[in-house]
């Protein structure tokens, strides 16, 4: 987490932050105008494209550039580090020149131990770590995007989608609590590795963590009932809340929740994230949304959402799910 991210001058935040993303939705923001404590990230799941192909990566580095950005994560398999070294670390120069920090990402569903286990997950952290040892310029930190609930077409159904807590049988709330605790272990696994190697964590979570169909997420640990957020909060330093919704009252909706749950901390900690990759579906991606399929009303809603969260203590900033929607949006 960048160090500016501890400062605590709400007001003029919130004017510099307006002035900025009014800007972006124009094509570029000045350097005067940026609010060095904001994260502006994006994720970029075809990474490959970019380090095979020079004016794909050409075009990204352009984006990343107009919109400021400060973070990118970065989709990396552990192999990619080794196989693809000189590519990647072109590719991490020149995010450098723009003051972009890498982060290598990775994340499945398949990482829980009804499937393949988060062998391959952690293998890709600790080349992540590796690869840092052999370069000079090196990744900021590792960024995982890991679901519990059931999906991708793999995993038992060990979440129970759609039933909230208080209706699920004691063989269903065993079984979500055996998935939870799986996943905060998995969290506090990644944290501990990058926090040995003097690297950041952070995290894409779901907006339900705080309300999971109208009532609060607990899970059994060591003997008693917590907080699913609560527990989440204390293990995953940069909060990424993937709060995909072309409304920005429902956005702020979203995270709310976990603004106020981290606000005690004081720290910057939370982002909230947009989606703009066809096929998530109407309302939820500005790619599927009539009368939201252009860049500059991303922009304009990014501007409406920091605006009614800038006063929390703990908000940190805006991602933008993922480079290969948001370069098919139009202006």
């Amino acid at each position: 987490m960048h160090d500016s991210a501890l400062g605590t001058d709400r007001p003029s935040r919130r004017a510099v932050l307006r002035a900025a993303l009014g800007l972006a939705a124009t094509g570029a923001v000045p350097a005067a105008a940026e609010d060095s404590s904001n994260v502006r990230a994006m994720w970029v799941w075809d990474t490959d494209t970019l380090m095979a192909s020079e004016s794909d990566r050409e075009a990204f580095l352009d984006a990343a550039g107009r919109l400021r950005l400060t973070e990118a994560f970065l989709y990396l398999r552990a192999d990619d580090y080794t196989a693809r070294d000189r590519r990647l670390a072109a590719l991490l120069a020149a995010l450098a020149r723009l003051d972009v920090r890498a982060w290598g990402m990775e994340g499945w569903r398949g990482y829980f131990s009804d499937v393949d286990g988060p062998v391959g997950l952690y293998a890709a952290a600790d080349a992540m770590i590796a690869y840092n040892g052999r370069h000079r310029r090196g990744f900021a930190g590792f960024h995982s995007d890991l679901e519990p609930q059931d999906g991708q077409g793999v995993g038992d159904n060990r979440f129970t989608n759609g039933v909230a807590e208080s209706q699920l049988s004691p063989m269903q709330l065993s079984a979500r609590d055996g998935l939870l605790a799986e996943w905060l272990g998995i969290h506090a696994a990644l944290r501990a590795k990058t926090a040995a190697a003097g690297l950041d964590y952070g995290a894409a979570l779901p907006d339900w963590v705080d309300n999971y169909e109208g009532e609060p997420v607990t899970v059994g640990w060591q003997g008693g009932r917590h907080s699913l957020l609560r527990r989440l909060l204390g293990v995953v330093p940069q909060y990424v809340v993937m709060s995909y919704n072309t409304n920005p009252t429902k956005v702020v909706e979203r995270v709310r929740g976990e603004l106020r749950a981290a606000d005690a901390g004081g720290v910057p900690r939370i982002v909230f994230g947009l989606e703009t990759h066809a096929g998530a579906g109407v309302n939820v991606s500005y790619a599927d949304t009539p009368g939201k399929r252009h860049r500059a009303r991303v922009m304009a809603d990014i501007e409406k959402i920091a605006t009614a969260i800038t006063d929390h203590p703990s908000y940190l900033g805006w991602a933008i799910h993922d480079w290969q929607g948001w370069q098919t949006l139009p202006p």
